[in-house]
């Protein structure tokens, strides 16, 4: 269950650090060794730690067959609805009893010094996201502040004119694997106080960073000497007033739980709607 200091904080910065439950904890280990076998499997990356990934995939297109690889497996298992349903007391008492989670949630690995595995600072409202919508983001590997993702605190309540950006463009195309990965076809680009503002955070094998995704964030290069690989699941009040359908997947988000109130308004809609077609109107 979240604390009231967290709770608060929440609201206050816009984004909370968190220790994962033990079963989630566990979900991130059995993805940690299935990420390890299937490099040594079928790409001959033989390693003992994720963190050292770098040290033999230097090739940019090597490394984005990887990636799309290891991003489907993840999906294909459900890991992420596993690591967030371990943990949903957590997530209900954060978004209300009724919630959907993305259904493709990525796999991100950046390696140190290369900017082309990030995408930047950002803030996702830029891009026709909602401050209704919540970030997870979860690490399989232990990278030391140097290498994580940072955020601006108290960035998620300003105005959108107050965080200026320039339309540059992208060797990503629309519709490319990079673009599938979570890459950014049309990026923004803030300025360079903003940018310059944001600082690491460092998320420990176990954890959770949880923000608002009108929080500026991100990670311009890995300045670390290890390999960075997360997930993060997005999720959402079922009701929240959002933009359901996505430019990558329709079908962007599942349902992932319901109170009592909302199942039963649900089968009576249905029971309805049978009624109507059965009766032709």
């Amino acid at each position: 269950m979240i604390s009231s200091a967290l709770s608060k904080k929440f609201v206050r910065d816009g984004w909370i650090l968190t220790d994962l439950s033990s079963a989630s904890v566990k979900v991130v280990s059995r993805v940690h060794k299935l990420f390890l076998k299937r490099l040594a499997d079928h790409w001959n990356v033989r390693l003992s730690r994720l963190e050292d990934y770098h040290t033999i995939v230097l090739d940019d297109d090597l490394h984005t067959n990887i990636q799309s690889d290891l991003t489907q497996l993840y999906q294909n298992a459900g890991y992420g609805r596993q690591l967030i349903e371990s943990s949903l007391p957590y997530f209900v008492d954060l978004l209300g009893p009724d919630l959907h989670i993305q259904k493709y949630p990525y796999i991100r690995i950046s390696r140190p010094g290369m900017r082309q595995d990030n995408i930047g600072i950002h803030r996702d409202t830029h891009y026709g996201c909602s401050p209704f919508e919540l970030s997870v983001s979860i690490p399989f590997t232990d990278v030391p502040a140097r290498g994580a993702m940072g955020v601006l605190s108290g960035t998620h309540t300003v105005a959108e004119c107050d965080l200026p950006v320039t339309q540059v463009k992208s060797a990503v195309e629309k519709g490319s694997e990079k673009h599938k990965l979570g890459f950014l076809y049309a990026p923004k680009v803030m300025s360079d106080e903003v940018r310059a503002s944001v600082k690491p955070v460092r998320i420990g094998l176990g954890q959770a960073l949880v923000f608002s995704l009108s929080l500026v964030h991100g990670q311009e290069v890995n300045r670390s000497n290890s390999t960075r690989i997360t997930t993060d699941v997005r999720l959402v009040n079922s009701y929240a007033p959002i933009a359901w359908s996505r430019n990558v997947h329709a079908d962007y988000y599942e349902r992932l739980c319901s109170s009592p109130v909302s199942e039963q308004a649900r089968t009576y809609q249905a029971s309805n709607d049978d009624h109507t077609v059965s009766n032709g109107k």
